[in-house]
């Protein structure tokens, strides 16, 4: 008999794990954290025999170090994007965690002895971990992220976070596949759709000329992997001059470094070449003056640069800033958006500058994720990663499917 178990992202959005037992292997799918506040995943029983990664973000990826920590001593698989971007996520994570005083979920030489374990796979390898073999899919979701099929008795495949359609950045991944018995997805956006893309970034583009056109700064805080290149890449044209803040500097040195994780790698190359680096803080202050395009971390505005830059510049009426990413319920960003004021390091005030979000998801929707369970058409979908899912499965078994929308704790018999 063979069974998932949820370690996190059961009903909630952060600290995805699965531990998937086939009756011979026992699997970990990935082991992330809650960044806002680091609630970490159930630690899975022992033993072990591999840790599968979709890809670098901390909510998949921040307490993969512990298991080394709690003694586990085998292989992780992921990209090689994926690990070179853990590596950079990782001890970005420990450094926060020193900040806030807290006793740290691990420590540098448990991210040295995952880096040591790491097993590097491909778009469309398989691998065989005892009597299963483990396929690895692009995602479309960030560079270097993947979903993975289990084929044992049963096919089991795990999406991890997962985009169907193409954005600026990487090409959406595919809706079909075979003979799956059991579907674990996530389903962060269940309960709603994005807007047509190319809308959303005609409105960034305007928003850029209309606030640079007025002698203003458009202030972008991103996040480092994923969305601060696509932003160069749908702005680096406009013939603006735009500045790179924070981790996106070095995590795009990393993702260039990888030309097959992302869809136009010359045009990558092309925008970050163009766009000015700041690597110094004594740097920022020169910006200004002048009207110009800032992308910098944090994206949910809870550090990085962006809060210096939100200081200098929430009394001018001409300046803009501009959300493209979730905010995590508690983060400063949220609170922004539902009571519009910035409260943060000893600041607490009602911004004068334009404030706008706009939904540039990385994250499938509900109508496509209708889609690929019709064209998947799986024995069973197993719901994570999102905060109605619930209300999702209701729907579902509505339309057929059997659904389940576990509690973090609870087991699924396959």
């Amino acid at each position: 008999m063979s069974e998932l178990t949820i370690l996190g992202g059961g009903r909630e959005v952060g600290r995805l794990s699965v531990l998937l037992d086939t009756g011979s292997e026992r699997l970990v799918l990935d082991h992330g954290i809650e960044v806002q506040n680091f609630s970490l995943p159930m630690h899975p029983p022992a033993p072990i025999d591999a840790v599968l990664l979709s890809h670098a973000h901390l909510d998949h990826s921040g307490f993969v170090p512990a298991l080394y920590k709690a003694g586990y001593g085998k292989s992780v698989f992921a990209s090689d994007a994926t690990f070179d971007l853990c590596s950079l996520l990782l001890r970005d994570s420990l450094k926060v965690q020193d900040r806030k005083d807290m006793d740290p979920a691990y420590m540098a030489h448990d991210i040295k002895e995952m880096e040591k374990r790491k097993r590097s796979v491909q778009f469309g390898q398989k691998e065989k971990i005892g009597s299963s073999t483990v396929e690895f899919l692009e995602a479309g979701h960030v560079p270097g992220s993947q979903c993975f099929i289990v084929d044992y008795r049963k096919r089991v495949m795990f999406t991890g976070d997962i985009n169907f359609s193409d954005t600026q950045l990487m090409k959406g991944a595919s809706k079909a596949y075979k003979d799956i018995d059991v579907l674990i997805t996530e389903s962060t956006y269940s309960y709603k759709n994005h807007p047509d893309r190319k809308v959303v970034e005609d409105s960034l583009r305007e928003m850029a000329q209309n606030t640079l056109y007025n002698n203003g700064i458009l202030l972008l805080p991103s996040f480092a992997v994923g969305r601060a290149q696509e932003l160069l890449l749908i702005l680096h044209d406009l013939g603006f001059p735009i500045y790179l803040d924070g981790m996106g500097i070095q995590a795009s040195n990393i993702i260039m470094s990888y030309p097959e994780s992302v869809k136009s790698p010359e045009r990558l190359k092309k925008a970050f070449g163009k766009a000015h680096k700041i690597t110094k803080s004594s740097q920022r202050e020169a910006l200004l003056s002048k009207p110009c395009i800032i992308i910098t971390t944090a994206g949910m505005l809870n550090g990085g640069p962006s809060g210096y830059y939100i200081k200098k510049l929430h009394k001018r009426e001409n300046c803009s800033l501009v959300a493209t990413g979730y905010m995590v319920e508690g983060t400063v960003g949220r609170k922004l958006f539902d009571t519009g004021r910035y409260v943060n390091e000893g600041l607490d005030v009602k911004p004068k500058m334009r404030i706008e979000q706009l939904d540039f998801s990385a994250h499938t929707d509900h109508d496509q994720l209708i889609e690929f369970f019709q064209k998947t058409n799986p024995g069973k979908i197993v719901l994570v990663h999102g905060e109605k899912t619930p209300e999702f499965a209701q729907e579902l078994k509505g339309m057929g499917f059997e659904v389940h929308a576990p509690k973090n704790g609870d087991r699924i018999k396959i």
